[in-house]
C-alpha cells in the first residue's frame, strides 16, 4: 500500500513538471510569435526592396525572416489596399526626375494566389506596377507609380466598368509631365496561351494592344511594334506581337491619343502566379531601358 502511494505522488510530480514545462514552453512560444510578427508595410518593403525575383525563386523569405500567417492575413485583408498605397508613396518621393509614367485602367485585375507566396496579399496587376517600377529602377530609370484609384473615380462619378478609360484619363491629364505612359493589364486567356517555359523558367506572356481609332495611332503602334521585336529578340516567343484594335464593342484609343509614347500591355493572364509576371516585367524592363537610352 505504502508503495502504491509513493508511485501514485510520483506520477502527481510528473504530471506537475510537465504542466509546469508546458505552460513555460506555452509562454516562450507566444512571445517569439509576438516578436516575430511583420507589419504588412514591413513585408511588402521587404519584397519590394530585395527583389521579387530573388525573394520567390530561392524562397529566402523562410531562410531569413519568421512570418505569423494568421496575424499577417488578417492585417492585410483588412489594409491590403491602403498597404499598397503607401509603399508606393513611400517609393514614389524617393525618385528624382521620373520620366515613365504607370498606372492601371483596370486595376482589379488579378493574377494566380500562390498560398506559400502571398500571405494574402493579393497578386494583381497593381503589384505588377511596382514590380515594374523597381525593374526600371535597376536600370537608372525613374518611374512614377499612380497611387489614386480608377475605381474610386468610377464611384465618385457613378459611371460604370465600361467608363475605365474615361476614369483614367482623368488621371493622365493630372499627371501630363512624363515621356512615357504604361498602362498594365492582364489577359484572360488559358495559361497554356500566356506562358512561355525558357530555360526552365515559366514567363508570362506579354502583349501590346494598340487602338486604332485616332488621328495619331502610327507612333502608338510603332513604339509597341519596336519593344516587342527587342523582347522577342532576347526570349523567341515571350512577346505575342501587337493587337490591333478598333470597331464596334472595343475602346479603340485606349487613351494612347493621349502621347505618342503611351504603351498598353497585357502582361500574362489570370492563371498566372505572380513570379511568372515578375520575370516577364524584368525583362520588359532591360528592353524598355536600351530603348530609352537608345533614343
Amino acid at each position: 500500500m505504502k508503495k502504491f502511494k509513493t508511485r501514485k505522488k510520483h506520477r502527481l510530480f510528473k504530471f506537475i513538471i510537465f504542466i509546469i514545462f508546458g505552460y513555460i514552453f506555452f509562454k516562450i512560444t507566444l512571445n517569439i510569435l509576438n516578436n516575430n510578427y511583420i507589419d504588412p508595410s514591413k513585408y511588402i518593403s521587404y519584397l519590394v526592396n530585395l527583389g521579387f525575383n530573388n525573394q520567390l525563386s530561392n524562397n529566402s523569405i523562410y531562410k531569413g525572416i519568421s512570418l505569423v500567417e494568421n496575424n499577417l492575413s488578417m492585417s492585410l485583408n483588412n489594409k491590403n489596399e491602403e498597404v499598397m498605397v503607401n509603399y508606393i508613396e513611400k517609393v514614389n518621393d524617393n525618385i528624382s526626375n521620373p520620366i515613365v509614367y504607370i498606372y492601371n485602367t483596370h486595376e482589379n485585375e488579378e493574377y494566380k494566389i500562390e498560398y506559400k507566396y502571398d500571405y494574402s496579399i493579393v497578386p494583381n496587376v497593381k503589384i505588377a506596377s511596382y514590380i515594374l517600377q523597381e525593374d526600371l529602377i535597376n536600370n537608372n530609370i525613374g518611374s512614377y507609380v499612380e497611387t489614386n484609384s480608377v475605381n474610386k473615380i468610377l464611384n465618385d462619378n457613378n459611371w460604370i466598368y465600361k467608363d475605365s478609360y474615361k476614369a483614367s484619363r482623368m488621371l493622365l491629364d493630372s499627371n501630363n509631365n512624363y515621356k512615357y505612359y504604361i498602362d498594365i493589364h492582364r489577359d484572360s486567356s488559358n495559361y497554356d496561351k500566356t506562358t512561355l517555359n525558357y530555360n526552365g523558367n515559366n514567363y508570362a506572356k506579354i502583349l501590346f494592344v494598340v487602338g486604332l481609332e485616332h488621328d495619331s495611332f502610327e507612333y502608338n503602334l510603332k513604339i509597341a511594334n519596336e519593344l516587342s521585336e527587342m523582347i522577342n529578340k532576347n526570349i523567341n516567343g515571350l512577346s505575342k506581337g501587337v493587337l490591333k484594335k478598333e470597331g464596334i464593342g472595343v475602346n479603340g484609343v485606349y487613351n494612347q491619343d493621349f502621347n505618342h509614347n503611351c504603351i498598353l500591355i497585357e502582361v500574362g493572364g489570370m492563371d498566372n502566379n505572380i513570379l511568372e509576371v515578375s520575370n516577364s516585367l524584368k525583362v520588359f524592363a532591360n528592353v524598355f531601358s536600351e530603348y530609352i537610352k537608345g533614343e
